[in-house]
């Protein structure tokens, strides 16, 4: 493949009767693109190449921005949030690493702040989740922001002779750009209402010289980051535009869980400096820190002990709560007995989770990862004995998105020895296959919410979190063997 090219097809969402354009490519765990001015998903191309063999990768294009609509709207950082947001719950994105460039950063800190229960992890360069001044502006640079940003000068230099694009970028990066890629970049701004977008977004810079909401909103972000429970890569480049080796040690001291790597010669548009490298590192540091059950060996010797989970009852008689998050105490146990290792959860409301395990120390690490700030206190692993020997009188405590709990509802309706499509559980509930896809994925009550039984329309068994030799061993057992 070549430098400039942009091997990805096209997708749409409407928000607010507007098309937001992005990318969705490959499978696996999902990594969310955000990028800034005056750039799109075009800019993650060369990043995502190589990533996309083994993550699912969605790049979204700002409103505003590459090939989604420019309507008349403010373009306000809080008005890209808002599409922001409601991009991510229209496809449902959880368990999500976040990509961050530029403006991308404060947008995906604000959601990751915002939306815990959806972000998992972050990966930020060349960004600002935090307010700043003009003495800690590039020198460099100043004169020509201080004109991007006087409501006389903006408009003429910004729409009528496109600056950002034919100067700022162009001279932001260390190797020449290709005529070829200065095209795309230039193609999504073909006249000065199309640049609209980007003469907004430097007015809205966190400098001490303008307060307002963004600078609130921003402000906000700041004080926020002690507090951020995600692990996160912070990848450095030298020399860099926005993060000098100062402010990297700011928030070194303030990010409880931050891994900072050299990322090499770059200046500020660095996927188009360093994007194998950077891929690389996002890839090494994705494989430490995401958690994947493998099938394990156990489970083949206990395939005689298999029996068939019981047909689900429905949803109402076995849900007794359902909530976003939990917090409180929950009591748990780890039995060898069952399927090669089984470990449990419940609340005082019923069961939040149920995983197989190999060993106890394997099962509280799930647990742990699943209710971060839950009290764990132990009880007897008999009663995971009760649980499997009246699973249709146990009530389920189900936590999770709204969206999640209903295709979790919707899989307590397959009876045992039956499989559904994932496109037959979207039409169902008036949604998209990925979306279900992904809500199914997150299910982390095994057995009892069936979550084994939903299958691909194109044949086989499909994906299953906890392994596909497992998923198999468990339709077969229910009398499904031919996928």
């Amino acid at each position: 493949m070549g430098f400039a090219d942009y091997p990805f097809t096209s997708r749409y969402h409407s928000v607010d009767g507007h098309r937001l354009h992005y990318i969705d490519e490959g499978q696996g765990p999902t990594l969310l693109f955000l990028h800034g001015n005056p750039t799109s998903s075009y800019l993650w191309r060369n990043v995502i190449k190589p990533l996309r063999q083994h993550y699912r990768c969605v790049a979204l294009d700002l409103i505003g921005f590459g090939r989604s609509d420019k309507p008349d709207i403010d373009y306000r950082f809080l008005t890209h949030y808002h599409y922001l947001r409601a991009f991510v719950e229209a496809l449902d994105l959880t368990d999500l690493t976040l990509v961050l460039h530029d403006w991308g950063g404060p947008l995906g800190f604000r959601l990751a702040q915002q939306e815990p229960g959806r972000v998992a992890r972050l990966c930020f360069m060349e960004t600002f989740p935090f307010t700043f001044d003009w003495e800690e502006f590039p020198l460099a640079a100043r004169p020509l922001f201080f004109a991007f940003r006087d409501k006389r000068l903006a408009p003429w230099l910004l729409q009528r002779h496109n600056l950002f694009v034919n100067v700022v970028l162009r001279f932001s990066v260390v190797r020449p750009l290709p005529r070829s890629v200065m095209a795309a970049y230039r193609a999504p701004f073909p006249d000065a209402r199309s640049r609209r977008p980007i003469r907004v977004f430097p007015s809205e810079l966190p400098l001490n010289d303008r307060p307002g909401d963004t600078h609130r909103a921003i402000a906000e972000i700041e004080a926020g980051l002690e507090a951020m429970p995600q692990p996160m890569l912070l990848l450095h480049f030298h020399p860099g535009a926005v993060l000098g080796r100062t402010r990297v040690a700011w928030l070194a001291q303030r990010i409880p869980d931050l891994e900072v790597v050299d990322g090499g010669r770059a200046l500020h548009y660095v996927q188009e400096d360093q994007p194998e490298r950077i891929a690389a590192a996002l890839g090494d540091w994705l494989a430490r820190r995401i958690d994947a059950v493998p099938p394990r060996p156990a489970v083949a010797k206990a395939t005689a002990a298999v029996t068939a989970p019981a047909a689900a009852t429905p949803a109402t008689a076995r849900i007794a709560a359902e909530d976003d998050r939990f917090t409180g105490a929950l009591r748990w146990c780890w039995s060898p007995e069952h399927h090669g290792g089984l470990v449990a959860a419940w609340s005082d409301a019923g069961l939040v989770q149920l995983c197989f395990a190999a060993d106890a120390e394997e099962g509280r690490a799930q647990i742990e990862k699943r209710f971060p700030k839950a009290v764990l206190e132990p009880t007897d692993e008999d009663a995971i004995d009760a649980l499997l020997a009246d699973p249709a009188g146990t009530p389920l405590h189900l936590v999770g998105t709204p969206f999640q709990r209903a295709v979790w509802r919707a899989l307590l309706t397959i009876p045992a020895g039956q499989t559904r499509q994932y496109g037959e559980l979207a039409r169902q509930l008036n949604s998209q296959a990925r979306a279900v896809g992904n809500a199914v994925g997150a299910n982390r009550i095994a057995l009892l919410v069936p979550c084994h039984r939903v299958v691909p329309r194109a044949g086989g068994p499909g994906g299953y979190h906890w392994g596909v030799a497992r998923k198999k061993t468990l339709l077969a057992a229910e009398g499904i063997k031919d996928l």
